[in-house]
């Protein structure tokens, strides 16, 4: 069986577990150790899991403590497993690598062009981001909208349809990453402004530091999970008992 389909099934069969009620919210998980020898897999299988299901937002990991199953929302329920496909923390990277490509190149059509639009619904989009600042899921669906609508007045087909294919591993990676509230904000609206004054540089440069923030929070991420891990390995086990 190859790697990355092992840690979606594995995903899966915690899943049900959960969903079944035999893990309940609040319930810590078992240990790596535990779960890959239940599993017949390494530890590195399940910690691609369980990242997996932690941007579905099922679980949450705390720091030198273990992973323990979130209380249920509705939120939590329509994420769809097929969301989260690309959340390995070893294949996060190449997910946001895309998606930064993809949306330079909305923002450099957007704003090369843009005396020939209608941007009203652009404005309304860095509005909806600045009521929502305060509620995470509601505040990922305006941030996201944001780069729809700008990709939708960009017109350029190609570009919006590859946004749309990004979109909801991306919104998995944000819930995986726990960036700043603000920063989704700023960002947009600064290229917001970029794009109005018709500046093409610009509004692509916003675009690459974005994704600079990004990829310092998978790197932190990923240093979490190796503290995680050197904590466990700490832990005496009952042979040492």
């Amino acid at each position: 069986m190859e790697s990355h389909k092992l840690y979606m099934r594995v995903a899966q069969k915690i899943r049900s577990q959960i969903e079944s009620g035999e893990y309940r919210p609040g319930t810590k998980l078992p240990p790596l150790a535990h779960l890959a020898e239940t599993y017949q897999c390494s530890r590195a299988t399940v910690r691609e899991a369980l990242g997996m299901l932690r941007g579905q937002g099922l679980v949450e990991f705390r720091h030198g403590d273990g992973t323990y199953v979130r209380t249920a929302s509705v939120e939590m329920w329509m994420e769809p497993l097929e969301a989260a496909w690309l959340l390995g923390i070893g294949e996060v990277e190449d997910l946001l690598d895309t998606l930064i490509a993809v949306l330079a190149g909305v923002a450099t059509v957007a704003a090369r062009e843009r005396g020939s639009r209608d941007y009203s619904s652009l404005s309304y989009a860095v509005f909806e981001m600045e009521c929502a600042a305060h509620h995470m899921e509601a505040r990922l669906s305006a941030e996201l909208r944001f780069f729809e609508v700008l990709a939708q007045v960009a017109e350029n087909s190609i570009l919006e349809n590859a946004f749309r294919i990004l979109q909801e591993p991306f919104r998995s990676a944000l819930r995986v990453l726990g960036l700043p509230g603000d920063l989704g904000i700023s960002i947009c609206r600064d290229l917001y402004h970029a794009v109005q004054m018709e500046k093409v540089r610009e509004a692509r440069e916003i675009v690459y530091r974005y994704g600079d923030q990004l990829r310092s929070a998978v790197a932190r991420a990923r240093q979490g999970e190796m503290d995680a891990d050197a904590t466990e390995e700490k832990k005496p086990t009952k042979a040492d008992r």
